[in-house]
């Protein structure tokens, strides 16, 4: 896939399609799965919540980010960032293969 700059940058493009493509995460997550430094998506993720496009909480030690419902135009964006996800099937595929949910006592990895 080309790089685009449609929101500043190409690593922030991919963070903000990859917050809308995984609903609620964390930095950590989005730098591996978007093959992103996690100090440039710490950076990026402050940059946007100081922006209001993006919410943090703190949930134990994890900050949990995703799109702020309150921002201006939020579903539209929405929108757009996972129209623009389409066109990069592999960030899809690898969303895809993320375990979302914990798994069960006593199973083996």
């Amino acid at each position: 896939m080309v790089e685009t700059r449609l929101f500043g940058s190409p690593a922030r493009t991919r963070v903000l399609a990859l917050i809308a493509l995984l609903e609620q995460t964390y930095p950590r997550e989005i730098a591996r799965v978007g093959d992103i430094p996690l100090v440039s998506v710490q950076r990026i993720v402050a940059n946007l919540e100081r922006d209001g496009v993006v919410a943090t909480r703190v949930i134990g030690a994890n900050r949990m980010v995703s799109l702020n419902p309150r921002f201006y135009g939020a579903a539209d964006l929405r929108s757009l960032l996972l129209k623009y996800a389409k066109r990069d099937p592999e960030l899809e595929s690898r969303v895809a293969r993320l375990r979302r949910r914990p798994r069960q006592a006593g199973n083996d990895l």
